[in-house]
């Protein structure tokens, strides 16, 4: 197979002689021993709570607010204080709503095992998020459902049917779930209540030793049902300037499976480390968080991808090790959240970039009604 190339040579990302580091919040420490002073220390007494601009400076604390009626729901995999050294994560995933834009939060869901994506049926009234699991080199991942307010919690892929399901994202017009398993090196879809789970891309075989390269691992997803295509990411080595972001139909072409299709897109390459995704149907355009090193990593991206050469922009840098990202059409808007414990809002053309939220856990997937 040979993917159809558009990313144009002068686009392309490339970091080189970086360090190696492990997933998460562990790579900022020197001491991979991790510990509950550890996040307290480096993100939440150093970074104290404001507004900041697209460069990262903290502006005033007199800038003006606005006022949003969303209904922000946003994942955290734990609290600083619930980190032990045998158990980094555990089972103290939660699942936090806002109600005032982020000024204050409470817990609907808790008890979770490293919850990561998530994402709002409002023609059910439902959110669907992923559980990670509790380790990267066994099958324990799940996909699960609840009402708004977090009642009638039900399972909709159980462990052991799923490796680690990183984002997904709901097609509410015909009722199905994108997901990307990272550890599965797959991009997958199933009905509302977990059935007709079929494979649309797969990257590998994790029964083999596929699974030890990160250059395979799927982990953010978007879906244009307009046009009838789907986005993901793979997001190469931590740091290692080899994500890549792809693009093919959702239909699949006649004759062909997961292993060969050959509508497969390669839209960009030389990433940092492209994780979660979001797309703007009516410009066309794709949003994107990168953990990876600076200057391009850190960082929220867009691109036009209804053009023929897509060029990349970056919105806002200084995040730390941002995860998730929702696009608010209406308000023009990008919310992102990042491990060190904070939720912003920046503008889509990259003018601002707020911190509307500063707590003591690792904030991972967002979305909102």
């Amino acid at each position: 197979m040979s993917p159809t190339q558009l990313q144009s040579p002068q686009n392309v990302h490339i970091l080189e002689n970086l360090p190696p580091d492990d997933d998460y919040v562990k790579v900022q420490d020197p001491d991979p021993t991790p510990t509950a002073t550890w996040p307290r220390n480096n993100y939440f007494e150093q970074w104290k709570p404001g507004t900041q601009t697209s460069n990262g400076d903290l502006l005033s604390s007199g800038t003006k607010e606005q006022n949003y009626p969303l209904e922000i729901y946003f994942l955290e995999l734990a609290r600083s204080s619930e980190i032990t050294i045998g158990d980094f994560f555990g089972q103290n995933g939660r699942i936090l709503r806002s109600m005032d834009g982020g000024k204050s939060t409470i817990a609907l869901v808790s008890s979770l095992r490293s919850p990561d994506g998530i994402e709002i049926s409002q023609s059910t009234g439902r959110m669907f998020w992923t559980n990670m699991g509790l380790g990267t080199s066994i099958q324990d991942g799940s996909v699960m459902s609840a009402n708004l307010d977090g009642s009638d919690i039900k399972t909709i892929i159980p462990e052991g049917s799923v490796y680690t399901p990183k984002q997904l994202t709901v097609d509410d017009q015909n009722h199905w779930l994108y997901i990307c398993d990272r550890e599965g090196m797959s991009v997958q879809r199933c009905d509302f209540d977990g059935q007709n789970n079929e494979i649309l891309v797969s990257r590998g075989d994790y029964k083999t030793s596929d699974i030890e390269d990160p250059t395979r691992w799927c982990v953010g997803i978007a879906v244009d049902i307009n046009n009838g295509k789907f986005y993901w990411t793979q997001k190469g080595p931590n740091r290692g300037g080899k994500g890549r972001i792809f693009r093919a139909n959702i239909d699949m072409p006649f004759g062909q499976n997961a292993f060969n299709r050959s509508d497969i897109e390669t839209l960009f390459v030389g990433l940092s480390e492209p994780i979660d995704l979001g797309f703007e149907s009516e410009t066309q355009t794709l949003y994107w968080t990168d953990r990876g090193a600076h200057p391009s990593g850190n960082t929220l991206n867009k691109a036009c991808v209804g053009e023929k050469n897509p060029q990349v922009q970056i919105l806002a840098r200084q995040f730390h090790e941002p995860i998730g990202l929702k696009v608010d059409s209406i308000n023009k808007q990008i919310y992102v959240t990042d491990l060190g414990g904070s939720l912003y809002r920046v503008s889509m053309d990259g003018g601002g970039k707020e911190v509307v939220h500063r707590g003591d856990g690792f904030y991972t997937g967002i979305t909102f009604a």
